[in-house]
C-alpha cells in the first residue's frame, strides 16, 4: 500500500533535484509552464466570449418570444 507513495516521493525528489541542478531542465520546464499558462488564458478568454454570446442569444430569443406573445394577445 505505501509503495506508490514512496515511489511518488522519490520521483518528485528526483524532479526537484534535476530542476535545481540542470539549466536545460529548468529552461524546458519554464517553457512548458509558460505555454500552459498561455493556453489556459486563451481558453478562459474563448470561454468567456462563448458564454457571453450564448447569453446574448438566449436573451434575444426570450425578447423575440415575448414580442410574439404580445402580438398574439393584441390580435385576439
Amino acid at each position: 500500500m505505501p509503495l506508490p507513495f514512496i515511489i511518488g516521493v522519490a520521483v518528485g525528489a528526483g524532479a526537484v533535484l534535476a530542476y535545481n541542478k540542470s539549466d536545460k531542465v529548468k529552461t524546458k520546464t519554464d517553457e512548458i509552464v509558460g505555454k500552459s499558462k498561455e493556453f489556459a488564458n486563451e481558453t478562459i478568454s474563448k470561454t468567456k466570449k462563448n458564454v457571453s454570446e450564448l447569453k446574448d442569444n438566449l436573451c434575444q430569443k426570450k425578447e423575440t418570444k415575448e414580442v410574439k406573445e404580445e402580438i398574439d394577445k393584441e390580435e385576439k
